[in-house]
């Protein structure tokens, strides 16, 4: 009897032991669990400690620096054609020389066509001119001559736009501006295409579309981004119906803005409105409407006689102490991560695309892209 009680209780104890275990088996993770949440907890390690855009644009910028500044200082020089205001040239040049002593700016100052014809001629001739070419529209016209030598920069990864054959050191940044004694914000276009609506017409101070200015650039973004030629070829004619004179300068035609001669400029330069404003002039930018970036770049030349030095100076002028050099000059900064009042980041609300001009045949050969998509309609 007692036999029979003991193996009795033993099966019991057995099933309660039995019991147990597996419900504690149950609460345990098996092995394949516990493996992917060590992997799942290694990749959030590796990603908190992966460096941001900036840290490594910054560490491949203080390398690439160390090992082409001896060899710019053995060149001693570095000749700049630009575009750009002389004021505003020697202010970021100081900065530059401050920086690395032992190399000596010097720098030439003419307009677009004056730098393609003078850069060109000189390569046609065989002469080493010229280190870099900073200007809007010059650089891309001499890389389709064959007269830049293509490079590209470390630091892309923090470009708005980026070109591997040169360095993109600023943004022209267009913005939709208005006269705010003229027009109401109930009464502003919605977007670009709508200043061609018939209501504006007579109000809109137009730049030339048949130059390579910041309207041509405009219409070569906006054709590029709407991938649509009936709704580019009735914007084009939008715009000559609204029966205005056109303008080849663009500060002549913001000042006629600025003087309430017309309520809106199609288009004004982001850094010019807030100087503008600044002074309490009645200008403002539409910020509801993305604004066009067109690339300022720093090319070197394909026979410069200081090739180190050219290729210092276009990092330097992309890192931060050079982008913020070029932003106090009024020049809109070309970086992701650069913030100024004129930065995209801080001027337009979060999340605003910019529209920008990568055409390749506009910016090459604005002439031929413009008689193709634009003197058809302008002068038809």
């Amino acid at each position: 009897m007692a036999k029979k009680i003991f193996t009795a209780g033993s099966v019991a104890f057995v099933s309660i032991l039995f019991a147990w275990s597996a419900a504690r088996a149950a609460e345990m993770p098996n092995m394949d669990t516990m493996k992917k949440a060590a992997e799942k907890g290694a990749q959030k390690v590796m990603q908190t400690a992966a460096p941001s855009p900036t840290t490594k644009a910054a560490q491949a910028f203080e390398k690439v620096s160390k090992e082409l500044y001896p060899k710019a200082m053995q060149e001693g020089n570095l000749i700049i054609y630009s575009v750009w205001d002389v004021e505003h040239l020697r202010a970021i040049t100081d900065v530059f020389m401050k920086r690395y002593p032992g190399i000596k700016v010097t720098y030439w100052q003419g307009r677009n066509p004056e730098i393609v014809t003078r850069v060109l001629t000189e390569f046609q001739g065989g002469q080493a001119s010229v280190d870099v070419i900073l200007s809007d529209n010059a650089p891309p016209v001499v890389r389709a001559a064959g007269a830049i030598a293509s490079y590209d920069t470390v630091q892309r990864d923090v470009l708005l736009l980026h070109d591997p054959t040169m360095a993109t050191v600023s943004l022209q940044i267009q913005a939709l501006t208005y006269n705010t004694k003229k027009l109401k914000p109930a009464d502003l276009p919605k977007s670009w295409e709508d200043v061609a609506n018939p209501k504006f017409k007579g109000m809109v101070a137009l730049d030339d579309p048949m130059r390579a200015g910041p309207l041509s650039s405009m219409l070569a973004g906006l054709k590029e981004q709407w991938k649509d030629d009936n709704r580019f070829n009735n914007f084009v004619k939008g715009l000559k119906a609204l029966n205005v004179p056109v303008h080849k300068s663009t500060s002549a035609m913001f000042r006629l803005v600025i003087s309430g001669e017309y309520a809106i400029c199609m288009p004004a330069l982001l850094h010019d409105v807030f100087e503008e404003k600044e002074k309490g002039t009645p200008v403002d930018y539409i910020k509801t409407v993305p604004p066009v970036v067109f690339p300022r770049q720093a090319a070197i030349y394909a026979k410069a006689p200081n090739p180190n030095a050219a290729k210092l100076f276009a990092e330097w002028a992309i890192s931060t102490q050079g982008q913020q050099a070029i932003d106090s000059g009024g020049r809109e900064s070309s970086r992701k991560d650069f913030k100024s009042k004129t930065s995209i980041e801080s001027a337009y609300p979060k999340g605003t695309k910019a529209i920008p001009v990568t055409d390749k045949l506009f910016l090459e050969d604005p002439k031929k892209w413009l008689d193709t998509n634009v003197k058809p309609i302008w002068e038809g």
